[in-house]
């Protein structure tokens, strides 16, 4: 198996790392390439027409000087063009990605763009690990992420769909098992911290507050409570259901 490895905390986060040792547990042939620096936020934006510079830092390991996106991109068109990656593992995220962050996440964006080259692609990340109160339980992603994504590759799943693993911020032996939530409603991006410059004219800051949603049966509730959680994500964005109300309207 040839595994790549993005994420978009940069190439000399913890994270990646912790990703690397999973990585190894599965195949020999494990490829990283990922952000020179962070590119948190960045969703499944890519650098359009803009010269990105490369720099091979040791072997079958790259610094991109782009997004996830654009690292996953160069990996599966140039780089591994002629053998592409059976699986894209993105992360492990250093802080959780649940509920809509998957619309925003650089770390999902990896793996949205290693679902749309026709490569498997499951993202990690770690409830809690920004948090530095409640530390970075790297140990429990250790434990845990290398079962995960073993049976993540041995069941297979739809080309359109990735698979968000989330960590929860407990030690191992407080981990309450595996669950497969939904997506919450949780939502980042509404804290807007504006300043006046000069007349007419602002600057303003979006914060990482959230709109959190913990209702029994979604994904933030589950890790909430020590759950490692799995859910799959699809990039079809088509609502199906809606094609035949609209064909009634308009047809009438």
């Amino acid at each position: 198996m040839r595994i790549l490895i993005c994420n978009d905390d940069g190439i000399e986060a913890e994270g990646i790392k912790v990703a690397e040792e999973a990585a190894r547990t599965l195949s020999d042939d494990v490829w990283v390439v990922a952000p020179a620096f962070e590119q948190s936020g960045t969703g499944h934006s890519f650098t359009a027409g803009r010269a990105m510079s490369v720099k091979k830092i040791a072997e079958k390991r790259y610094a991109v000087s782009g997004t996830p996106t654009d690292c996953v991109i160069f990996a599966c068109r140039y780089l591994l063009k002629d053998a592409l990656p059976d699986l894209v593992l993105s992360g492990v995220n250093q802080g959780a990605n649940l509920g809509f962050d998957v619309a925003y996440s650089g770390t999902i964006g990896a793996a949205i763009e290693g679902t749309l080259q026709g490569v498997r692609s499951i993202a990690l990340s770690l409830y809690g690990a920004k948090n530095a109160s409640n530390g970075a339980h790297w140990e429990t992603v250790r434990r845990y992420a290398p079962d995960v994504i073993r049976k993540l590759v041995g069941i297979g799943w739809s080309e359109d769909t990735l698979m968000n693993v989330n960590f929860p911020a407990v030690s191992a032996d407080k981990c309450t098992g595996i669950e497969f939530p939904a997506l919450s409603r949780r939502k980042i991006g509404d804290d807007v911290r504006v300043e006046s410059l000069s007349d007419g004219e602002f600057s303003f800051k979006v914060g990482f507050v959230r709109t959190e949603d913990d209702s029994f049966g979604g994904d933030v509730e589950a890790v909430s409570r020590g759950a490692v959680t799995v859910t799959p994500v699809s990039v079809s964005l088509t609502d199906m259901k809606m094609i035949p109300v609209l064909k009634e309207r308009f047809e009438a």
